[in-house]
């Protein structure tokens, strides 16, 4: 069994980076791609890399031939040749990266397709750290001619923020001004926290011209991107690069008056029946619930309630329900069948969110939507349907479905929409990155409630007087809104959009649950819905389609590592948050009290070990996820939750990559 398994769930390892330096100026070159752009230490930019979009949307990995990296004493230079290949099409790209101590950086492609190439987008992409970038002023030269001061707006944009870019300069520290140049076409920004990416972005070809479009052999493209740094910054002359301590410091405080979100799984009703047999491990989970989606367009049928009624018994867990709709206007007639059948199979909903099925696919803001029926008639119908129960809306999609289409002023009774991490990037970093835009994404949906709140309401609104939902998450996506559904993944790659991801079953995505869980209590979000009970978002491990390393020798039953993330969440929700503070983005931290102890779930987000250093905890009963520990874990559950070590936590706890701890002491 190789670590990488138990790590990422595959064998399958990333290509590794090459420090790129000049001086003051440092990059990484990352499979084609320049990124986390320094300068002294500080990021100006997140990446800087050149991308091909099928007409679906897919991202084709470049293949790279003739890589020729040359590093100096005060430059770098990077020569490669790129083939992006979609079916029997082809285009090849001519790509030099140069790097200057003075500040200065540029890119050059040539483009060249084999044959006639559709593609939705062919350029250079530029990615912005969200930190100096979101709520800050930037100046912008028009490729039309002009310029204008504008603001990032720190409320996520549904559309795009800047068109018509053919230079733009920020400010990520006071005193350092980043101008970016784009030549070749023209450019538009997008706000990529829509889709929980960690960045702005700025593209070529405009989103309103038509797509997909041809590359021709006949006629070959040429693209360029230069950036140039004026540093007037007050700092040391090489500030360290950020999480780059080997030691982090947690301090944990006081109780707050936040409590920790309620945890559900994700349940599709046909998928039901398969979980049936694992009932008494499900109910080791302890105070989760079950969200149920129910979707007649998916050919879903009363047997599939049945099933999920039965599952709910035998584990004596609570049903909240989803209804999609495939009615065009009146929704009374579904939204009624719909709670016959719950009725007739015995399942009483704690709570059910309706949205029309057209919900699911992505439009442009303005675009014309498909007729659906309206907020205020579902939820209308849906309260005679369902007397005394919460009724809620949002998007059955990611954030960016929701930023589009608003839930209608003080129409329901909570909130919610999911995410997911790899819309746009599927490599290790950039899912881990995601979590630093959920703050964004939790304070836009607020405003975006607390907005609707003050229409309508005739008492003085309050931002948090709308119970927000968040889930199903996971690293994989259950839908994909801009196409004809997930990526097809038979050898469980890292695939942007693949339903199937391999790092659901490792410890991978074990630490990036507990940062997921531990920003949004930190937020105050209500209720975290992640995972499923079996298949490609399972807890439990089954018999797949598409093999598993390691797990398909271990038969059926054992448990993947979020199991116990999700039981350790669980067992505290609607308890106290704890107010804790880690010293680096590697480590999560979340916490809250029970009876006289306090708990912490303390995660690794890195790829290498750290050591952890807590401040006044002293001795305290540690159990640590990690590799050293993962087949007692999947083999044996209850026994590793059982066990424990007792540590003095002063000398530090060494995390393994991607570990998490569960601590639990004595509160002063």
């Amino acid at each position: 069994m190789s670590r990488a398994v138990f790590l990422t769930g595959t064998s399958a390892t990333e290509t590794p980076k090459h420090t790129l330096s000049a001086k003051l100026l440092s990059a990484e070159f990352d499979n084609g791609a320049l990124r986390w752009i320094r300068w002294r230490g500080v990021e100006v930019l997140r990446a800087l890399t050149f991308l091909v979009r099928t007409p679906g949307w897919g991202t084709p990995e470049p293949q790279i031939s003739g890589l020729d990296i040359q590093q100096g004493d005060d430059s770098f230079e990077v020569n490669y040749q790129a083939n992006y290949i979609n079916g029997d099409e082809q285009v090849s790209v001519n790509l030099r990266f140069a790097g200057r101590s003075d500040g200065v950086l540029s890119a050059s492609a040539q483009i060249i397709a084999a044959s006639p190439f559709a593609t939705n987008r062919t350029g250079f992409v530029v990615l912005y750290p969200l930190d100096g970038f979101a709520g800050s002023a930037v100046q912008v030269e028009h490729a039309a001619g002009g310029s204008a001061e504008l603001t990032i707006p720190d409320a996520i944009s549904p559309g795009q923020p800047i068109f018509d870019i053919r230079a733009i300069t920020h400010q990520p520290i006071e005193g350092l001004s980043v101008t970016t140049r784009f030549d070749g076409d023209t450019f538009e920004a997008e706000d990529h926290r829509n889709w929980s990416d960690a960045s702005f972005k700025i593209y070529s070809r405009p989103i309103g011209l038509p797509y997909p479009y041809q590359l021709l052999p006949e006629q070959a493209l040429h693209q360029s991107v230069s950036m140039n740094i004026r540093d007037n910054a007050t700092l040391p002359a090489d500030v360290p690069a950020i999480n780059s301590a080997a030691s982090v410091y947690v301090a944990v405080g006081a109780p707050t008056e936040q409590r920790i979100p309620a945890i559900g799984l994700g349940l599709s009703a046909d998928k039901s029946a398969d979980a049936l047999a694992y009932a008494p491990q499900l109910a080791n989970l302890g105070p989760v619930h079950f969200l149920l989606r129910y979707d007649p367009a998916a050919q879903h049928q009363i047997e599939h309630l049945a099933a999920a009624s039965q599952l709910a018994s035998r584990t004596h867990l609570p049903v909240a329900f989803e209804l999609l709709l495939t009615a065009s206007h009146d929704p009374a007639t579904e939204i009624a069948q719909a709670a016959k059948l719950l009725k007739d199979v015995g399942i009483s909903p704690i709570s059910v969110a309706i949205f029309p099925k057209i919900d699911e696919r992505s439009f442009q803001p303005g675009e014309i939507r498909p007729p659906s029926p309206s907020d205020s008639d579902i939820y209308r119908e849906a309260k005679k349907a369902f007397p005394g129960i919460p009724i809620g809306g949002g998007s059955p999609a990611f954030f960016t479905e929701f930023n589009r289409k608003r839930p209608a002023a003080g129409t329901f009774d909570f909130i919610t929409h999911a995410t997911a991490p790899t819309v746009h990037a599927a490599d290790d970093a950039s899912v881990i990155e995601t979590l630093q835009s959920l703050p964004h994404i939790i304070r836009s949906a607020r405003h975006i409630i607390h907005t609707a709140k003050q229409i309508v309401g005739s008492e003085k609104p309050s931002i948090r007087n709308v119970p927000y939902h968040i889930g199903p998450i996971g690293i994989g996506a259950r839908l994909n809104p801009y196409g004809s559904g997930p990526v097809a993944n038979p050898d469980s790659a890292r695939v942007g959009l693949a339903e199937n991801d391999p790092r659901q079953r490792g410890l991978f995505a074990a630490a990036w649950h507990v940062g997921y869980a531990a920003i949004i209590a930190e937020h105050g979000v209500d209720t975290l819905v992640m995972a499923a009970p079996t298949g490609p978002f399972g807890v439990i491990s089954t018999p797949q389609n598409y093999a598993r390393e390691w797990w398909d020798e271990q038969g059926d039953g054992p448990v993947y590592p979020l199991f116990h993330v999700a039981a350790d969440l669980a067992a505290g929700h609607g308890k106290p948050r704890l107010a804790t503070a880690s010293s680096s983005e590697k480590l999560a931290v979340i916490g809250w009290q029970e009876s006289r102890q306090n708990i912490l779930l303390l995660a690794n987000l890195s790829s290498e070990p750290v050591s952890v250093t807590l401040a006044d905890v002293g001795v305290a009963q540690v159990r640590i996820l990690d590799v050293a520990h993962s087949e007692l874990a999947a083999l044996s559950p209850d026994r590793f939750r059982q066990q424990s070590d007792v540590l003095d936590t002063a000398a530090g706890i060494r995390l393994d990559a991607y570990a998490v701890a569960r601590i639990s002491y004595q509160r002063n």
